[in-house]
């Protein structure tokens, strides 16, 4: 579907060849040079993957997480690798929309940080560096002041749900 609308820079059948599956995270993870977590949003599972990822994964590999709110300190608590680890937080869906908030924690390395940047960019994505950590990022936190400003305009009677959905979607 992405390719008849002209969302794939490569052939499908390319793309899918360069795709390898494995039950196994040791064997996922063990060569990789940048690791994406995208499980559950939960504190506790999160972590725990973390944990395991620290132990696995190279030691000059980044492990990011694509969490939407929590921050990179706390994913990466009591780690000894910590300083590799960083938020790589992409908007949904990222194929149409290229924003990527990276928010690393003030221990993480800043080569960790450049190569994140480079990583996205090269994807055709648009990362954005959050300075300081932050709960729920920048992306998130504007979304939920308009969200609440559009509930309570249609609340109050001054537009009706159609007329505030064009106005996102044209204005």
């Amino acid at each position: 579907d992405l390719n008849n609308f002209g969302l794939l820079n490569n052939d499908p059948v390319e793309l899918c060849n360069n795709i390898t599956r494995t039950s196994s995270l040791t064997e996922a993870v063990q060569h990789a040079d940048y690791v994406q977590e995208n499980i559950s949003e939960s504190v506790e599972a999160k972590r725990a993957i973390y944990k395991k990822l620290d132990q696995l994964a190279k030691n000059s590999c980044i492990l990011a997480s694509s969490t939407s709110t929590i921050q990179t300190s706390i994913l990466s608590k009591g780690l000894n690798g910590k300083s590799r680890c960083i938020v790589a937080h992409p908007v949904n869906p990222p194929h149409l929309i290229p924003l990527v908030e990276i928010s690393p924690a003030s221990f993480t390395d800043k080569s960790v940080v450049q190569k994140t940047i480079d990583l996205q960019k090269s994807i055709n994505q648009k990362p954005i560096l959050i300075n300081k950590e932050i709960q729920g990022f920048v992306l998130n936190r504007l979304q939920a002041a308009l969200l609440l400003e559009s509930w309570e305009l249609v609340k109050a009677g001054y537009i009706s749900v159609q007329d505030l959905d064009q106005t996102i979607k044209d204005g």
